[in-house]
């Protein structure tokens, strides 16, 4: 009589907790799709309402993009995803002389897997070539996005 009181209680505590890894699997699941934008720190040597002036500043840097940002055109030549990626093209950027402001841009998800990961790279490497060139990658990036 014990042992089927045992067993009992075993099968019990086995379907309560195959209950409650179904439910926390299928239900409490992080919702990816609620992120909806991405919070990029970014370089910019300025701003312009109108598209041929950003575009005569943007030809004075190498690499630099033109964002559009609500009826803005915004001259950037760096981004990263956080600070320790950022600071890197600063020392660069300082270096070369190019004058900047710090800015916080929100673009939208699409692409946040490569963008992460050209962020880790980043923040990986010392070598002013490979920052150079993750940095243009990124920057490439949000003009597609």
């Amino acid at each position: 009589m014990k042992v089927k009181k045992k067993l009992l209680f075993i099968l019990l505590a086995l379907i309560t907790g195959a209950i409650l890894a179904f439910f926390t699997l299928f239900y409490l699941e992080p919702k990816k799709d609620l992120e909806q934008d991405i919070l990029l720190k970014v370089l910019q040597t300025g701003v312009y309402s109108s598209y041929e002036n950003a575009l005569s500043a943007k030809d004075k840097f190498e690499n630099a993009i033109i964002y559009e940002d609500g009826g803005l055109y915004r001259v950037l030549v760096g981004a990263a995803t956080t600070d320790a990626g950022l600071e890197k093209i600063e020392n660069i950027m300082k270096k070369k002389k190019i004058a900047y402001y710090k800015k916080d841009l929100t673009i939208p998800k699409k692409d946040q897997d490569l963008f992460s990961k050209y962020n880790m790279m980043l923040e990986k490497t010392n070598e002013e070539k490979s920052i150079l060139l993750l940095n243009s990658r990124i920057l490439e990036k949000m003009v597609e996005t």
